[in-house]
């Protein structure tokens, strides 16, 4: 049972987090030893561009080694079909492609197609239908379009997608006012769509409404906007300082990034054991 359906049948979700850096993904991984969960580390296309799709799987892996929880390699919001393949080839547990802002009938053939060559590569494909408000890397959008349920169990059926991103009134970066997430549109999503649900979006998103959307389905919560902003608040604390060492920079980043990671995970397993996920 993969990592997506393995969280649907245990009730829980696993905590995906943008993770560009070694510090990160330590701080991460930390975390998400301490509440039991496993950790999904994200990746952007810009950061495997960067880094290359190799050496950011060998990373999450020498992360992963000697811990208490499983740790996986997530490319997140790709819209390069090639980039997306090279990751999958790579080792990436589990790549996403976003064509949510492209026909329905476009993004249904392009997904039925990426999720065979995934499949055959091992990596889980997320598909996303809806858009989703604000700004990840060079997918930007000013309002949001809630996902509808009939068009979401037509794409799952005709997709093979491991998992759907869905646009339930969450929203990429900062919200402007308190989310509110349409939780009986989610629940008519998961009622319709037999696979795990994903939810983008997740700094900001009360706790109580957190649990509430894993309870209804919901198996993996993005998180990036707050860990980017307590990575360079750590960096701008540290260099304010006096006779500080690169050892003490990674220090200083890890034990801001943690923390932030941790505050959301306490909400990713309504009512359950803590080590039931592993």
């Amino acid at each position: 049972m993969h990592y997506f359906q393995a969280a649907r049948t245990g009730g829980y979700a696993v905590g995906a987090f943008i993770a560009d850096t070694l510090d990160t993904m330590e701080a991460v991984a930390d975390a998400c030893a301490q509440a039991g969960l496993p950790a999904v580390m994200m990746a952007g296309m810009a950061t495997v561009r960067f880094l290359g799709p190799e050496r950011y799987v060998d990373l999450c892996r020498s992360v992963g080694r000697g811990r208490s929880i499983p740790v996986y390699a997530h490319l997140d919001h790709c819209t390069d079909r090639d980039l997306l393949l090279r990751c999958a080839e790579a080792g990436f547990d589990s790549v996403m492609f976003d064509g949510s802002q492209r026909p329905f009938a476009e993004n249904v053939a392009i997904c039925a197609e990426l999720a065979k060559k995934c499949h055959i590569r091992g990596a889980l494909l997320e598909g996303e239908l809806g858009v989703i408000a604000g700004q990840e890397e060079h997918v930007e959008s000013a309002v949001s379009r809630f996902t509808d349920p009939a068009l979401a169990e037509e794409f799952v059926r005709r997709t093979g997608v491991d998992a759907l991103a869905v646009s339930v009134g969450n929203a990429h970066g900062l919200y402007q006012g308190a989310p509110e997430l349409q939780f009986p549109l989610l629940e008519e999503l998961a009622r319709r769509c037999a696979i795990p649900l994903v939810l983008h979006g997740g700094t900001g998103i009360p706790g109580a409404d957190l649990r509430r959307a894993v309870s209804m389905g919901v198996c993996k919560i993005n998180v990036g906007t707050e860990l980017r902003r307590a990575y360079m608040d750590a960096v701008r604390d540290y260099a304010s300082q006096e006779g500080g060492t690169a050892i003490g920079l990674s220090q200083a980043i890890r034990d801001r990034v943690r923390p932030a990671a941790a505050r959301y995970l306490e909400d990713y397993r309504p009512g359950g054991d803590r080590h039931a996920a592993l």
